[in-house]
C-alpha cells in the first residue's frame, strides 16, 4: 500500500541523534516530512533539530530512553500532541558490547535486549494506536545478521534476529485485522557511524564495521523510502544481500569463512582500552553527528537497493523505450 507523500508525514524517529538514525531524520525533513527525534543525549539532539531545521521542516526532540516504556510511551504522545498525528513511526536506537559470548555478563545483555529489542517491542505498543488511526508504517531497523549470527556479537545478533521474528508475527496479525499499519524490517550492511567509536569492547582493539563499508545517507533514503512505499524486509547494500543469500545456501560455509575472518574483520589494529568510556549504561556527551570515522574507506551508493527500490521505473523505462522502437518501425504508437 503506497502511503502519503513524506511532505504530508509526522515522522517520529527513537533513536535519531547521531548515525544511521540522524541521517534518516535530515533525510525524512529534506523531504518536507515534521520530524520528531527521541535520544538519550541532549547534544546529539540539538544537533539533529538543527539539521531538520535547516531542511525547512519543522521539527522536535525529547530525551528519551527507549529502554523504559514510559519514556517511549511518552514520546509518542507528546509528538501526536504537538502535531496531531503520527505517520510513521522509526525504531532505530541500539547498542552493543563486542565480546565472545561466553564473556558477556547478564547486565550487558540484558541491557542490550532491554535497549535493541524492548526499545522496538515498546515503541511498536505506544505507536500502534496512533498508526491505525492514520494507517501509516512502523519500521524496525534491524540487521542483516538478523539472519546470522558473528562471533563477538552474539548480544547484538541475538536481538536483532528478536526483532525479526517479533515483526515478522506482528504484521500478519496487522493484515488480519486489515488495520492498514504496515511493518517494514530494514536489514542494513556495515555502516560508517560514530556508534564504532561508543560501543563496549572487550578486545582492547578499536571496533571497525565488517567491510565493505557504506555511508549513512544512502542507507537512510531506503529507510525514507519506505515511509511512502513499505517493503516487508529490505537488505539494504549487495554486503548485506550477499550474506543472506550465503546463509540460505550453506551456513556451514559461512562458518569457516567467520573462522577464518569473523575476528579480525572487525577491529583495526589501533589498541584501545577496554575500560574506555561506551555508551552502554551511560550517555557519553558531545554531537557526533552522523558518520563515524572510516569516511575514507566509505561507499556513498548502493547499486544493489537502488535497483531493489526503483525496479518499477526501470520497468517503466523499458515499457516506453520498446514502445518508442516499435512507433519508429511502424510510424505510430501501438494501441495494444
Amino acid at each position: 500500500m503506497r502511503k502519503k507523500p513524506l511532505s504530508r508525514q509526522v515522522v517520529v524517529v527513537a533513536g535519531g541523534s547521531y548515525g544511521l538514525g540522524r541521517a534518516i531524520a535530515a533525510a525524512a525533513a529534506r523531504r518536507g516530512a515534521t520530524v520528531v527525534v527521541g535520544a538519550r543525549g541532549r547534544d546529539g539532539l540539538d544537533g539533529a533539530v538543527r539539521d531538520i531545521e535547516a531542511a525547512g521542516s519543522r521539527a522536535l526532540a525529547l530525551e528519551t530512553d527507549v529502554s523504559d516504556r514510559e519514556q517511549v510511551q511518552a514520546l509518542a504522545d507528546r509528538a501526536a500532541e504537538r502535531f496531531g498525528r503520527i505517520d510513521t513511526w522509526i525504531a532505530n536506537a541500539m547498542v552493543t558490547v563486542y565480546a565472545e559470548a561466553h564473556r558477556l555478563e547478564d547486565d550487558e545483555l540484558r541491557r542490550v535486549f532491554d535497549v535493541n529489542f524492548f526499545g522496538g517491542v515498546y515503541g511498536y505498543w505506544a505507536a500502534l494506536p496512533y498508526l491505525r488511526d492514520s494507517r501509516g508504517t512502523f519500521v524496525q531497523i534491524a540487521s542483516a545478521l538478523s539472519y546470522r549470527g558473528i562471533p563477538l556479537q552474539a548480544a547484538y545478533c541475538a536481538t536483532k534476529a528478536a526483532l525479526r521474528t517479533f515483526f515478522e508475527t506482528a504484521r500478519v496479525e496487522q493484515r488480519k485485522e486489515r488495520s492498514g499499519v504496515d511493518i517494514s524490517v530494514i536489514l542494513p550492511g556495515a555502516i560508517n557511524t560514530p556508534q564504532f567509536d561508543r560501543a563496549r569492547q572487550k578486545m582492547g582493539l578499536q571496533p571497525q564495521p565488517v567491510p565493505p563499508i557504506y555511508q549513512p545517507e544512502p542507507f537512510a533514503e531506503a529507510v525514507v523510502r519506505c515511509c511512502e512505499r513499505p517493503v516487508r524486509e529490505l537488505p539494504v547494500s549487495w554486503g548485506a544481500q550477499k550474506l543472506l543469500w550465503g546463509q540460505k545456501l550453506s551456513p556451514r560455509a559461512g562458518d569457516y569463512i567467520l573462522l577464518r575472518n569473523g575476528w579480525k574483520g572487525q577491529h583495526t589494529s589501533e589498541p584501545k582500552p577496554q575500560d574506555s568510556p561506551d555508551n552502554l549504561f551511560d550517555v557519553l556527551a558531545g554531537d557526533p553527528g552522523a558518520h563515524g570515522r572510516f569516511d575514507d574507506r566509505s561507499r556513498r551508493s548502493t547499486a544493489w537497493t537502488w535497483l531493489r527500490l526503483y525496479r518499477g521505473r526501470i520497468g517503466a523505462a523499458a515499457a516506453l523505450g520498446t514502445m518508442g522502437l516499435l512507433a519508429g518501425r511502424s510510424g505510430r504508437f501501438p494501441t495494444r
